[in-house]
């Protein structure tokens, strides 16, 4: 028996323009971003159902209609600014082909836009593409990220040092608590840029004596961004800068902060917190993992961050 999403596609299938409709939408657009630069369309073919489904639980736009994924070179504003060594930018951007509102609009009865959407750390305008994408331990789920590559690095070199500022600073119990059941963080974390399902939210959340929120960090497992020539998967560092980089560092600088804790609030009160924190974490995974399974959610790579599987172009 047919599932609603796999109804849902035939019909999209059936309403879809023709190839050659196809041809004349891709060749007649104009990919223009905020800053008035021009995308040349190089080639393009169907966005893949696994990609588009990441896109979509973010972008509701792109759960309907035909998506392409249009290789672009970006075009040079005057002779000036083309590169000497022969290097172009290259970005997948993405197209939504519907049906026009009238007869008398669009190609053959159909309208392509291209989809863009906002780095929230740059504020720049991007392709959905271009966004890093991110998983965690707990399920192999990928999800969008809301920045591009390059301004995810000023997170991953900051945020150890604010974790372990939190750790051995904190005044409330069950902040503490949460943080030690967690052990050493040395992956990125950040609950905007790299937000956790809201279906898990409460987990990573307490309240200290105050009752003021708190929130626990959720490190990544892996972090990737899709690569438009090699249309595949790049990895992308998530390990935290300035975090011990061995087993063996992460075992000692774990046990040196554990002492200055211990020191600090006693030896008995810090090993109560990890068990009693660790119990909670525990069972706070299981039900995270059933879920996950009950789904039968795809890996997509999600052991090494890459995503092996290679798309070919149409």
């Amino acid at each position: 028996m047919e599932d609603t999403v796999t109804r849902k596609r035939k019909r999209q299938e059936e309403e879809s323009p023709s190839l050659a409709t196809v041809e004349k939408l891709v060749s007649s657009v104009e990919i223009v971003d905020e800053d008035e630069n021009q995308y040349r369309v190089l080639s393009h073919k169907p966005l893949e159902e696994d990609r588009r489904a990441i896109y979509a639980r973010r972008f509701s736009e792109l759960d309907s209609g035909t998506i392409l994924a249009c290789k672009c070179e970006k075009e040079p504003e005057d002779e000036e600014e083309k590169p000497e060594n022969g290097d172009v930018q290259i970005v997948e951007h993405l197209l939504i082909i519907s049906k026009a509102s009238d007869d008398n609009s669009g190609v053959d009865g159909y309208v392509a836009r291209p989809f863009l959407t906002e780095c929230k750390i740059s504020y720049e305008e991007v392709s959905p593409t271009q966004l890093v994408e991110f998983c965690f331990s707990e399920s192999p789920e990928w999800h969008l990220g809301v920045s591009t590559r390059p301004f995810l690095e000023s997170f991953r070199r900051t945020k150890f040092g604010v974790w372990k500022n939190l750790l051995l600073t904190t005044t409330c119990k069950k902040t503490l608590r949460s943080l030690l059941a967690l052990g050493p963080i040395t992956h990125i974390f950040d609950r905007f840029a790299l937000p956790t399902p809201e279906e898990h939210k409460h987990l990573f959340e307490t309240l200290d004596e105050n009752g003021k929120k708190v929130f626990i960090p959720h490190p990544v497992k892996s972090l990737r961004v899709w690569n438009p020539n090699t249309l595949s998967y790049d990895p992308v560092e998530s390990r935290l800068e300035g975090s011990p980089d061995t087993k063996e560092a992460v075992a000692d600088f774990w046990e040196s902060i554990l002492s200055q804790l211990r020191t600090a609030h006693g030896k008995e009160f810090i090993d109560a917190l990890i068990k009693e924190g660790q119990e909670f974490l525990t069972q706070a995974k299981t039900k995270i993992e059933a879920a996950a399974a009950a789904t039968s959610l795809p890996t997509n790579g999600a052991e090494n961050g890459t995503g092996e599987k290679k798309m070919k172009s149409s």
